[in-house]
């Protein structure tokens, strides 16, 4: 079988567990495909610095209070929005890029719901040509808080901006209810050697 074949087959199978193949006639360079971390982030969410805090004080109430009533006055507030980039080099040879979401919601007060909505987020994945790969908004709730939720993205090299917001209270208002989010990319990989 031709070494173009076997690569061919290789890279379709090897989306996650990493492939070798040689290259060339006669030559010494090995390359491999690897599974590899590109950038991760944490972060918290935190309202808007820059709007009425009576909006902001009544939603720490509603929570407090009635948290089913969360999302009515969760839509008054305004979040702060959070902007990251990430780089996919073209000399990777990407296979997959793949973003990894988590986020964690908790309320203090000794209140441990189990159901019911938890927190807002609004998720914005932008590739280098200006493509949107995102979810938008969602409510998410306490029983389905995301963790490492996988959102397999096009393999495009470039600078990737990802740009998050979301529920959540900053400084001492975080004993109350903080949102957090965590965000990793992965992608298989070139990876040369010689011998």
């Amino acid at each position: 079988m031709s070494k173009a074949y076997l690569l061919i087959i290789c890279l379709l199978s090897a989306l996650f567990t990493g492939c070798l193949s040689e290259i060339g006639s006669g030559s010494d360079e090995t390359r491999t495909y690897q599974v590899f971390d590109v950038w991760n982030i944490e972060g918290s969410f935190a309202p808007d610095p820059d709007q009425d805090q009576d909006a902001v004080i009544k939603f720490v109430e509603t929570m407090v209070e009635d948290p089913l009533q969360f999302e009515q006055e969760a839509n008054n507030v305004s979040w702060k929005s959070y902007e990251h980039n990430f780089m996919i080099e073209s000399e990777w040879e990407s296979t997959s890029i793949i973003l990894l979401l988590s986020v964690n919601y908790s309320i203090g007060g000794g209140i441990d719901p189990s159901e019911g909505p938890a927190g807002t987020l609004n998720l914005s994945i932008m590739d280098p040509n200006g493509g949107e790969h995102a979810e938008g908004y969602e409510i998410v709730t306490w029983n389905n808080q995301p963790d490492e939720r996988p959102l397999l993205l096009p393999v495009i090299s470039g600078t990737w901006t990802i740009t998050i917001s979301g529920s959540g209270l900053e400084g001492i208002g975080s004993i109350l209810y903080y949102g957090n989010y965590e965000i990793r990319v992965e992608t298989e990989g070139l990876v040369v050697s010689g011998e």
